[in-house]
């Protein structure tokens, strides 16, 4: 573990100069690009989202061992549903192969996972897993990695007014309230920095993970993409000047 951290120091150098507290605290990723980089390829879409699963491991790999607390990746949006069948089930596949090895990861870094979403449309086992993984891990201390799988903006705010019928009337909401009925239950702010692959300049509705966050976009499809052009993001964020909505006289 020391020794990664010792490796991605050396081979990008300009991370050393950056204060920890110009690091995003919450870093979003947005993986795209996966059916457009298999059609170039004459390839079926689960092979893209296959590579980019793989690619996408390596590169949070090397991530992680920057002082980055929180660490999302939108896996599975709530408007996904609308892809043809054979492609939702290849990606559901993956979800499953992918929790399944991640588990033993985040208990060996003591880091702790949380999923981001509605699970009622969700498979059986996918849940199963995601319920195990938050509970074997609820006691990490070294960072959150998040899931966020049908999740959407819109849907969360949605689900959010639900919640907040059902509370004592006398309740009065508060942003502590606010965040207790989101996902994550309080415990994940909103993104500070959101990369995204594949050139697109869009959030797709983040909703409340997205307030204030700072967007980099890398131009390569996410299986072409690697380490370094994450970490250029990172780069560049730490150097730009976040204002929160106020403004300097």
């Amino acid at each position: 573990m020391k020794q990664n951290k010792k490796n991605i120091l050396d081979k990008f150098p300009q991370l050393k100069s950056i204060p920890k507290d110009k690091f995003p605290k919450h870093l979003l990723i947005i993986p795209d690009g996966n059916g457009r980089w298999a059609k170039k390829r004459g390839k079926p879409t689960f092979e893209g989202h296959r590579k980019g699963a793989e690619v996408l491991k390596k590169i949070l790999n090397d991530l992680q061992q920057l002082p980055i607390k929180y660490v999302t990746v939108w896996g599975f949006s709530s408007d996904n549903w609308k892809r043809n069948s054979e492609e939702v089930s290849g990606l559901m596949r993956i979800f499953k192969q992918y929790l399944k090895k991640e588990l033993k990861e985040l208990l060996k870094d003591k880091k702790k996972f949380i999923h981001l979403g509605r699970r009622d449309r969700l498979p059986k086992d996918i849940v199963e897993l995601i319920e195990t993984s938050e509970k074997n891990t609820k006691e990490g201390d070294n960072g959150y990695f998040c899931l966020a799988l049908d999740f959407g903006g819109e849907d969360q705010e949605i689900r959010i007014i639900e919640k907040a019928r059902r509370l004592p009337k006398q309740t009065k909401i508060t942003p502590v309230v606010l965040g207790k009925l989101r996902d994550g239950r309080g415990e994940v702010p909103p993104a500070d920095l959101v990369i995204r692959t594949s050139g697109e300049l869009r959030l797709s509705g983040l909703g409340w993970l997205g307030d204030y966050a700072e967007f980099y976009s890398i131009k390569k499809l996410l299986p072409d993409a690697d380490t370094e052009d994450f970490v250029q993001g990172i780069i560049e964020y730490s150097g730009r000047d976040r204002r929160f909505g106020g403004r300097k006289e």
